[in-house]
């Protein structure tokens, strides 16, 4: 350890030899800068004990060599516990010059110089091994330790070694030995209570912080203290205890500092006077003189230093509790739950900031004293049954309470709470913390209302599918009978109902489709203010002159990728809608912008968030009669109308909103009743340039020839396009599955020239199927038929660009105009 370093006083169980305090330098470690060090220290420990010893030979009582008290006992303890036992040879080299240059002979006096070196060594062994001793004296079994095992159990090893090296050497002739030995104890253990302290604090406390008013009042202090021992070590009579009022005053204003400062003050002027002769210790023999002056020493220095202590532990106490205390308030205040206290009656004793924003108020002292029945449960007789818990048990598992916000909008709470009793086992107050459940509550909403949506349009879809193979067979075999000469007219009126009606729920069943979102999309990059300008001639035809019809287009639009047939619908049907909620006239507004969405807290009206990043936001407003909350909640669910008997079907938003979200978009809506509605449409950005609008020509009527090769496993759907193809002229083979297909592909896949599949087949589907025969012939041309795509091509049923699709059902006229078209395409490529 370096010279100038102080001991460490709670030695580390990790190594043993530390339960030891001496320390033994290791001569292989030490570095020679180092070792001067330790040497200048030694040096200077070994002159301030002699310059100690002088002092304390001035004060000699019963022995020249004998003092009433000894100050280098307490500068070695005091070198020892803050230095490092290894500096012990200042003490040993110190006492030897002191007692040699006393009159003592070299052997006595190296005699004497061991008793002093050992005793220092197994006062400093015996605070750091037994007591825990810990710097600066802020402890009271700190200043037990000192007193009873630096002052009282050590001192006696110094008095006998001394007091028997006197006696060897002749120098105690003529005194008691009993008397020595008593005088060089006491005079050991005073040294260490006066003079131990006094270094201790001053050295190992904190930096001393004096204001100005502290360093006046010290220094009076100081005055007030030699000039009060002074008149009462000079007067007749004996009241030099009343001195101890103001080293009481000096403990409680400045500490352990104040405290030992004082003391050696009184004491040193005491010992000066008594040594002169003068005062009240002065008046008996020289061993009665020392016994009482050591005991005015003694209860002197303990009452201040005991006094100092109690006080520094009561601040160190008081201290911690204000931390605690804080602590425990900053833990409150920055907590992420509500913390909660109420009496018994329900009046709020204490909330944190967190639960002021989880009510709904600005700050807690709009809070507190708020009754809890009243002004946060949402049913107020709630409470009562939850307090009965309470009481019950003390503590109850978390509950979820339904609890309102100051504008009285409700909110779900998860309370973990307690009753705390008194004394008596009444119940002192209730306490708790309270967890926001509003947005986990939202989001159960939120996917309970999502899987309900998804299982309606599963089942649309699969209906929609099963009756589109229906509807095919009935269209077909309607236009077969109908295109026969001979029919008479009255079955021909039939047969065209029959095709009206047939019609119709086509459109029903593309409508079911698009909800369920299992419709085939053929997206392009569209920019939705040219389809505005596109759709406003249809829609000032199909609305009344009441209906003024504004669009409202943004500069530079973001483009989207879209199928822009089916937003053309969406737009239709938002138009229709508010044009039956504006009876009486009014303005419907169509609008575009760019929009940037961030993430977003779940609200209690929302379906879902949405994803944030760059959106084109379509606006369709009107001024119409608006909806309500019940109304909102259902516009968007199939069949869900407000309008009367046999005048819609419901399926107009549930078509717009399964297309949007198809389309990877958003759509929501603003309204309230008298305020007419807003939706508000986002689709997701891209960065691609608008597609060119290619315009589809008519069939020219021309012959036509080829080998086509029908897969469908419906046989009235198959046998009902083999008949339409072969009535056209081309050549059919058809097969019912994929594997039969293939078998029939192998054989003559040189003469077929397009392949006609449903997508959606037993074992094999259409798109394997078409991927397996494109590898035998890599020519071939492909178009797929289906009723709906939930095995679609693309993900979010979509088809790559150039893919031919035909829905079912479908019209003779439009599977051979597509026909012709592809395999037209073909030749002419050829």
């Amino acid at each position: 350890m370096a010279a100038d370093a102080p001991r460490t006083l709670r030695p580390s169980p990790k190594d043993p030899r530390e339960n030891f305090p001496i320390d033994v330098p290791d001569p292989d470690s030490p570095v020679p800068s180092n070792w001067a060090r330790y040497a200048v220290g030694v040096v200077l420990l070994a002159a301030t004990y002699v310059l100690a010893g002088r002092l304390g030979f001035s004060a000699s009582a019963v022995h020249p060599v004998v003092s009433s008290a000894w100050p280098p006992s307490g500068v070695a303890l005091a070198a020892l516990l803050l230095m490092g036992t290894r500096f012990w040879p200042g003490i040993a080299l110190g006492a030897f010059f002191v007692n040699l240059t006393g009159g003592i002979p070299p052997l006595a006096a190296a005699g004497i110089a061991v008793g002093n070196t050992l005793e220092a060594l197994v006062a400093a062994w015996l605070l750091t091994s037994f007591a825990g001793f810990r710097l600066p004296l802020e402890r009271l079994r700190d200043v037990f330790a000192l007193v009873v095992l630096g002052a009282i159990a050590s001192t006696p090893v110094s008095a006998t070694i001394g007091v028997t090296a006197l006696t060897l050497s002749g120098g105690a002739a003529g005194i008691p030995l009993g008397t020595i030995w008593l005088a060089w104890f006491l005079g050991d253990a005073i040294g260490i209570l006066l003079v131990a302290p006094l270094i201790l604090t001053w050295v190992a406390s904190a930096r001393l912080r004096l204001s100005a008013r502290d360093t006046i009042e010290g220094t009076v202090l100081v005055a007030i203290l030699v000039a009060f021992t002074a008149a009462l070590f000079q007067t007749p009579f004996s009241y030099v205890y009343a001195i101890f009022p103001v080293t009481i005053w000096a403990a409680l204003r400045f500490g352990p500092r104040g405290a030992t400062t004082a003391s050696f003050i009184v004491s040193a002027l005491a010992i000066g006077y008594t040594v002169r002769g003068v005062g009240p210790f002065a008046t008996s023999t020289a061993v009665n003189n020392l016994f009482q002056l050591d005991t005015f020493i003694a209860l002197l220095a303990l009452t201040t230093l005991i006094l100092a202590a109690a006080i520094a532990e009561r601040r160190a106490v008081e201290s911690a509790l204000r931390r605690s205390r804080q602590q425990h308030q900053d833990v409150v205040h920055h907590a992420s739950v509500g913390v909660l206290r109420t009496d018994t009656e329900g009046k709020i004793l204490l909330a944190n900031p967190a639960l002021v924003s989880i009510l709904g108020y600005d700050e807690p002292e709009q809070l507190i004293g708020r009754d809890m029945a009243g002004d946060v449960y949402w049913d107020p007789t709630q409470r009562s049954a939850i307090v009965a818990g309470f009481e019950s048990v003390g503590e109850v598992a978390p509950l979820e309470v339904q609890w309102k916000r100051r504008d009285g909008s409700p909110i779900w709470v998860d309370v973990h709470g307690r009753l705390v009793r008194d004394g008596t086992d009444g119940t002192a107050y209730f306490e708790g913390f309270v967890f926001d459940l509003t947005g986990r509550k939202n989001l159960e909403l939120q996917f309970r209302q999502a899987q309900k949506m998804e299982a309606v349009g599963r089942l649309a879809g699969g209906v929609a599918h099963d009756f589109n193979n229906l509807l095919t067979v009935i269209s077909s075999c309607t236009e077969f009978v109908l295109g026969d000469p001979t029919l008479p007219d009255e079955h021909r009126n039939d047969l065209g109902e029959v095709k009206k009606a047939t019609d119709r729920a086509t459109t029903l069943t593309r409508q079911l489709l698009a909800f369920g979102r299992t419709q085939v999309l053929r997206p392009s990059t569209i920019d939705l203010n040219d389809r505005l300008a596109e759709l406003l001639p249809m829609l000032k035809r199909l609305f009344e002159a009441t209906i003024e019809i504004r669009i409202e287009p943004a500069p530079d639009l973001w483009a989207v990728r879209a199928d822009p047939g089916q937003i053309e619908q969406v737009l239709l049907n938002l138009a229709i809608n508010a044009r039956d909620a504006m009876a009486d006239g009014g303005t419907l507004t169509f609008g575009t912008e760019n929009a940037v969405v961030i993430a977003e807290r779940p609200t209690s009206d929302q379906e879902y968030t949405m994803k944030p990043g760059d959106y084109v936001l379509l606006k369709v407003r009107d001024s119409g009669v608006g909806m309500d909350e019940e109304t909102q909640r259902k516009i968007f669910e199939p069949f869900f109308t407000t309008k009367e008997i046999g005048k819609g079907t419901g399926l107009g938003l549930a078509t717009a909103y399964g297309i949007v979200k198809q389309s990877g978009g958003y759509i929501k809506v603003h309204t309230a009743p008298g305020k007419g509605a807003e939706f508000l449409i986002y689709l997701p950005r891209t960065q691609a340039a608008p597609d060119k609008i290619v315009r589809t020509e008519p069939r020219d009527g021309r012959p036509t020839s080829g080998t086509i090769l029908i897969v469908e496993d419906e046989a009235g759907v198959r046998q009902a396009l083999q008949r339409i193809l072969t009535a056209d002229g081309y050549t059919v083979v058809s097969a019912e599955n994929g594997a039969e297909a293939l078998e029939v592909f192998a054989a003559r896949g040189h003469d077929i020239d397009l392949l006609i599949t449903d997508l959606v087949m037993p074992a094999m589907g259409g798109r394997e199927l078409a991927r397996q025969c494109s590898v035998l012939r890599d020519t071939l041309k492909v178009i797929y038929l289906s009723g709906y795509t939930r095995d679609s091509l693309l993900s979010q049923q979509t088809f790559e660009e150039g893919t031919e699709f035909i829905e079912k059902p479908f019209t003779r006229d439009a599977i051979l105009e597509r026909i012709a078209r592809v395999l037209g395409a073909e030749r002419a490529t050829a």
